[in-house]
């Protein structure tokens, strides 16, 4: 099937779970549209995206099984794929794809009404300049598996970052992976503390200034992804207020 190029059927079936359309609602925005392929199922309420922007390309789901599985049939060729799924549509993909590093993830949302900001006067805005110190920051987490995936140069150029300097260096950050005020979506991440600092609650922190800003710019939908296993993390957002709205799956599907 061709690119489908009527973002305006796209739009309309995203904005039927704003929630978990999130990071494909951005994908729409001007500066992302030209990575996202569009697979949409012709009279049912379901598609697929497949974004380019990285080495593997992302596969997002959005409908019932049914729906879904004659799409999936549409990208085929596809030899490998970054999954971000829901937990029903995970078989589909197995029946002709193998799945490794396979990771129950929680959809967090935050109701603006719910805020419980943690007061962080030591939380300040980075800019694009901050690009070298970022980099630096998540290095720390590379041999550990820990360092933020799909982090980009333009998340910080397009996006909102706030980060806690002590003794001249950058030891905790949160940020975004995407931000559309025309699109009223904001998905929060790239969110790392040095690991010789942890234990003090600056990720709660930093995290805390960076919804605050969103909620600011007036979004109607802020969210983020969490590994289910990460109960202290899981633990930090909800005392800011943020809910479990969906489980999924992230994971890297191949033939």
């Amino acid at each position: 099937m061709p690119r489908l190029t009527d973002l305006t059927t796209v739009r309309a079936l995203l904005e039927t779970d704003h929630p978990w359309s999130v990071y494909a609602l951005g994908d729409l925005a001007p500066s992302f549209r030209e990575r996202a392929e569009w697979h949409v199922a012709e009279g049912r309420p379901a598609l697929l995206l497949v974004y380019r922007a990285f080495e593997t390309p992302v596969l997002f789901a959005l409908g019932a099984p049914e729906d879904i599985r004659p799409l999936l049939a549409e990208i085929s060729d596809e030899r490998e794929l970054y999954l971000s799924i829901r937990p029903e549509i995970l078989p589909l993909v197995k029946e002709t794809y193998t799945v490794r590093r396979e990771t129950a993830m929680w959809r967090m949302t935050l109701d603006p009404a719910h805020f419980r900001p943690t007061i962080a006067p030591e939380a300040v805005r980075l800019s694009p300049s901050a690009l070298p110190a970022l980099q630096q920051l998540y290095a720390d987490g590379a041999s550990t598996g820990e360092a933020p995936d799909f982090f980009s140069a333009e998340m910080v150029e397009q996006g909102v970052f706030y980060g806690i300097h002590e003794n001249g260096g950058l030891i905790a950050v949160a940020g975004t992976h995407l931000v559309s005020t025309e699109l009223s979506v904001g998905a929060v991440g790239n969110v790392y503390t040095r690991r010789d600092q942890r234990g003090r609650g600056l990720a709660a922190r930093v995290t805390s200034a960076v919804t605050a800003e969103l909620i600011r710019m007036g979004l109607r939908t802020i969210a983020l992804n969490v590994n289910q296993k990460n109960a202290v993390a899981v633990r930090v957002y909800e005392r800011l207020g943020y809910t479990r709205y969906c489980a999924f799956y992230e994971g890297v599907a191949h033939k």
